[in-house]
């Protein structure tokens, strides 16, 4: 039996598991898929550990970055990316990444297409960000702007959230929200989204689209607002499959069926 799991800090809200569960029944693997919440403190020494008891793992929050320097060697286009979220291991161990080709079929699936808006803006700075900055250039976009609590002012395409409040009812543009704000349970104000609650409505007056990372659960405070507003809208949750069953076909070395996604989705009563 091979053994896989999904590493973060924390994953009370993940449901990777049966995801990957469901394709091991649909493909006839022999594997098993554990869940494996990891501090801060103790990620390079745990990651090292599994490096050499596991078969392959899946990194999310905060990990995406961190784990790469323990990686023996890393895909050419997550380098380019600068996150990995997908690691085989054996011989050599090698990060990957599969968030991007998930983000991508995902907007293409649900109707949000930045190459029709002038402009695009997303909402957090982290290793999701980094996947999804990349991804709406190679969909063409025009412009992309990172809006992060912190801004970079080395960075000419990060913005503050009082500069986005200010730029964005001119301009208009899609918005995908990379952070981990609205992720259950999280119910107070700072963190039910990433945009101001009061400010909300008043922005998806001048969006194109809105696309929501987070996946649990299946509507978002953002995704509702954008709902309200007749836009084109989607959360997370088939951009999760998408990566997970990208990520199978890393571990077995074997395509998956066209459609897998879909499929799962409506056998998980996820859609």
């Amino acid at each position: 039996m091979r053994h896989y799991a999904l590493i973060g800090e924390k994953l009370g809200h993940s449901v990777s598991q049966p995801i990957h569960e469901a394709i091991f029944r649909e493909m006839g693997i022999d594997a098993d898929y554990r869940i494996i919440e990891i501090p801060r403190s103790e990620m390079a020494v745990q990651t090292r550990e599994l490096l050499c008891t596991l078969d392959g793992f899946n990194i999310t929050i905060p990990y995406k970055t961190d784990v790469m320097p323990l990686l023996d060697e890393i895909d050419p286009y997550a380098a380019a990316i600068g996150a990995v979220n997908t690691v085989r291991t054996g011989e050599k161990n090698v990060g990957y990444n599969t968030d991007a080709p998930g983000f991508t079929r995902m907007l293409e699936r649900y109707g949000i297409d930045p190459a029709k808006s002038e402009q695009s803006f997303i909402l957090g700075s982290g290793g999701t960000a980094r996947t999804v900055y990349a991804c709406l250039q190679q969909m063409g976009a025009t412009h992309v702007t990172v809006v992060s609590r912190h801004p970079d002012p080395e960075k000419p395409h990060e913005i503050s959230y009082a500069q986005f409040y200010e730029v964005f009812p001119q301009v208009g543009g899609v918005i995908v929200n990379a952070s981990a704000a609205g992720m259950w349970p999280r119910k107070d104000v700072d963190n039910i989204c990433a945009i101001h609650p009061d400010r909300v409505d008043e922005m998806m007056r001048y969006a194109t689209g809105v696309a929501d990372v987070v996946y649990n659960p299946p509507e978002t405070f953002l995704t509702q607002a954008a709902a309200r507003a007749g836009l084109p809208w989607c959360t997370g949750m088939y951009m999760l499959i998408e990566q997970a069953v990208q990520a199978e076909a890393i571990w077995q070395s074997r395509a998956m069926p066209e459609g897998l996604t879909d499929k799962l989705m409506k056998e998980l009563k996820l859609i």
